[in-house]
């Protein structure tokens, strides 16, 4: 007998495998407080859980949403509108912050019926604070991106620019915002995608000519508002082609 032979090995230990971060969109409980900075935070970091606040019915935070929403769009329109200053530095944030309102408002009831078309299982106020996410989400990356522009409204003079630079942060936002209503709308059941990418579509535009029925945002007029109809399109080809002036 082998006296010196060693004793056996204990058998290895499988590996234990890693615990999967939860998903963002994962519907929990908030955790914590409604107040407004836990609100941003969480829509920010896991916005699942304001989908499920919104969809157990807490009142309160919509609200926070919306005045998330307001005070993105506010200071960004404001730091727009020190651009051309005067009453620019009033009317592009009033202007910016009810165009986008406003478009949500008259958008709301084809939400709900392209939602239903869709396979979403959801009640109109529920679909309101789907929507109040997104607009919310948006309007917190154009707060990311106020310094951006106040930057280049102070050293630059072409209006065309501005516009162009406004128009990006604002489909770059956006985007963002589509993606998290499409996320949500799936966690309610979404079947048919289509049907919200023609409704964020129908958004997008309707939010492009809001713009223009409301110019000038960016440059001077000798009116708040404008005394002739233009499509976006129409009025965008005329700037561009035009001197580089404020109208």
């Amino acid at each position: 007998m082998n006296t010196n032979s060693e004793p056996p090995s204990p058998p290895e230990i499988p590996p234990q495998p890693k615990a999967q971060a939860p998903s963002p969109m994962a519907f929990e409980p908030l955790g914590k407080p409604a107040t407004f900075p836990n609100v941003i935070e969480a829509l920010l970091k896991q916005p699942g859980r304001v989908l499920h606040a919104c969809n157990e019915g807490n009142s309160g935070v919509p609200v926070k949403l919306l005045l998330g929403a307001i005070l993105g769009l506010v200071v960004f329109g404001g730091l727009l509108g020190t651009f051309s200053g005067g009453t620019q530095l009033w009317a592009a944030p009033v202007k910016i912050a009810g165009g986008v309102l406003f478009s949500m408002l008259i958008c709301l009831p084809s939400l709900y019926i392209f939602s239903a078309l869709g396979g979403v299982e959801a009640r109109l106020s529920q679909i309101v604070g789907l929507l109040l996410a997104a607009i919310a989400l948006t309007s917190l990356l154009l707060l990311g991106f106020s310094p951006v522009v106040w930057i280049f409204s102070q050293s630059s003079e072409s209006a065309v620019f501005m516009g162009f630079l406004a128009i990006a942060f604002w489909i770059i936002s956006l985007f963002f915002g589509f993606r998290l209503l499409l996320g949500a709308a799936e966690r309610f059941g979404l079947e048919a995608r289509q049907y919200l990418l023609v409704w964020l579509a129908m958004f997008f535009i309707v939010t492009l000519q809001m713009s223009t029925a409301l110019r000038p945002i960016i440059g001077t007029a000798e009116t708040l508002l404008p005394e002739k109809k233009k499509f976006f399109l129409e009025h965008w080809f005329e700037e561009m082609g035009g001197p580089v002036r404020n109208r």
